[in-house]
């Protein structure tokens, strides 16, 4: 047996661990789903049979545009697919395919509950998001910050961390009607005790995971599809940094209703460096916009600083920070309210880590913060 089998054996073995995991989590919490309703109708793909059900902050947008490159790659190289397949599938159909059966391979992808909630936080609320302000931001403000500004109230544009959490919490367990799918506990949105998924990825082992599952897939419908690639190198960042940096251009005229545009570029750029897209103590070149400031040159200045660094382990590692300056900052019961009554099944289910307490008791904090502009 030559090495290459022997490693996706060994794959095999761990995405099979994953799925026993979860199946012996079930047995013993049978009545887990009292709403057996999915939170999202699944992204189907024909081609592949697959149907993925997919969660927001959970590698949505990258599998998303992975089907729509597959699906436009195959069709051209295999004429003798359904070519329906080409428009996708639309509402109706999706209802339909429901109760066709289980012949379709169905994968969920999951990650650390605690990691997903920052990264929500982040995108919803501390990157310029003016809806995500107006819909849950003056909710959170008005409930969790006394002696709240009328200015605040009205936009809900700084929320922290720490009320953010505290609004996580709260609607978990007495406000549910105001939670929001992209806060809420991930098993709730796919329902793996009431439904039989073949594979369950991690974000955290993505590349692996989509790469060996694909490969599968692929070989199994006996596919033509010589010199399809799809990496998330830094043609795909570069994609993903023109989005952000677009969405924000887009939502301009909302944004200066409650901040600057110039607030929103440093929002934004500290952003990237949460994302370790480019080095922390990399400031914002501008100290004010000039009139033909546009999408391209803002994007140029991101990949310029981003093609600048030097270390990238050393940029990696600011992720881990902001992570623990962001959980520190949290009172110890509301951490306990957290992990008891949000984080714990997904924790449990997909076999992650419980609790942060033991990872936060020697963390001490530097000069630097990642979210001094609030």
């Amino acid at each position: 047996m030559n090495s290459k089998n022997l490693d996706d054996e060994q794959y095999n073995s761990t995405l099979k661990e994953r799925i026993n995991h979860l199946k012996q989590f079930c047995k013993y919490h049978p009545n887990l789903y009292p709403n057996r309703k999915l939170v999202h109708q699944p992204l189907i793909d024909e081609i592949l049979r697959v149907k993925y059900c997919w969660i927001e902050k959970v590698g949505s947008s990258f599998m998303t545009s992975f089907f729509r490159h597959f699906q436009n790659y195959t069709l051209a190289r295999n004429t003798t697919l359904n070519r329906q397949t080409e428009h996708g599938s639309t509402d109706k159909d999706i209802n339909q395919q429901q109760h066709k059966g289980d012949n379709y391979t169905r994968i969920m992808i999951v990650r650390d509950p605690f990691e997903r909630l920052l990264s929500g936080y982040i995108d919803k609320f501390f990157l310029p998001s003016p809806i995500f302000w107006k819909k849950r931001g003056r909710y959170i403000i008005k409930h969790f910050r006394p002696n709240s500004s009328v200015k605040e109230q009205s936009c809900g544009h700084n929320v922290t961390f720490l009320e953010f959490i505290q609004y996580v919490v709260h609607v978990s367990t007495r406000e549910k009607n105001m939670e929001e799918p992209h806060f809420t506990p991930m098993h709730t949105h796919c329902k793996p005790c009431l439904i039989h998924y073949d594979y369950v990825w991690k974000l955290e082992t993505i590349m692996q995971d989509f790469k060996h599952t694909i490969k599968q897939l692929i070989n199994r419908k006996e596919l033509h599809i010589d010199g399809f690639d799809f990496r998330m190198d830094k043609e795909h960042l570069s994609s993903d940094v023109i989005s952000r940096i677009t969405f924000m251009f887009e939502r301009r005229y909302d944004i200066e209703k409650c901040i600057t545009f110039y607030e929103a570029c440093l929002r934004t750029w500290r952003g990237f460096q949460m994302r370790g897209v480019i080095d922390k103590n990399d400031k914002f070149p501008l100290i004010s916009l000039p009139e033909d400031f546009n999408v391209t040159v803002y994007k140029d200045l991101v990949m310029k600083s981003s093609n600048a660094i030097k270390s990238k382990s050393k940029v990696k590692g600011q992720k881990k920070e902001v992570f623990l300056e962001s959980y520190s900052l949290l009172p110890v019961k509301l951490l306990e309210q957290l992990e008891g009554s949000v984080t714990k099944i997904d924790s449990e289910i997909f076999n992650y880590r419980k609790s942060l307490r033991i990872l936060l008791q020697d963390y001490k904090r530097n000069n630097f913060s990642y979210f001094d502009f609030l």
